[in-house]
């Protein structure tokens, strides 16, 4: 297996977007959504458009939680696997590296 070249991936920067946007948006479609329902003459279509915003704005928080903790764990699963690959070939190498278990 080579060894990870980049462990930096713009997984984390894209999650944290994701979540920016859509917390806004979901913070904002909610105060939309209150001035609409104080005043007496908001249109219907109006509000399927407040709502549609709101649910953008919950769906795209899901997908930034999603993509931060899928990232974190490939990154995990990568360096064991890159650690256990090493030690493997440590011991290739030099089979006295390999320690005896048990009495």
């Amino acid at each position: 297996m080579p060894p990870i070249t980049n462990p930096k991936s713009s997984a984390a920067p894209t999650a944290l977007i994701y979540i920016t946007i859509g917390a806004l948006l979901t913070v904002w479609s909610g105060v939309w959504f209150l001035y609409r329902s104080s005043t007496q003459n908001a249109s219907p279509g109006g509000n399927y458009v407040c709502l549609g915003l709101l649910l953008t704005g919950i769906a795209l928080l899901a997908i930034g939680f999603g993509i931060g903790s899928i990232h974190r764990k490939a990154q995990s699963g990568e360096l064991a696997a890159q650690d256990h690959a090493a030690k493997a070939t440590a011991v290739a190498k030099d089979p006295a590296i390999v320690t005896k278990v048990g009495p």
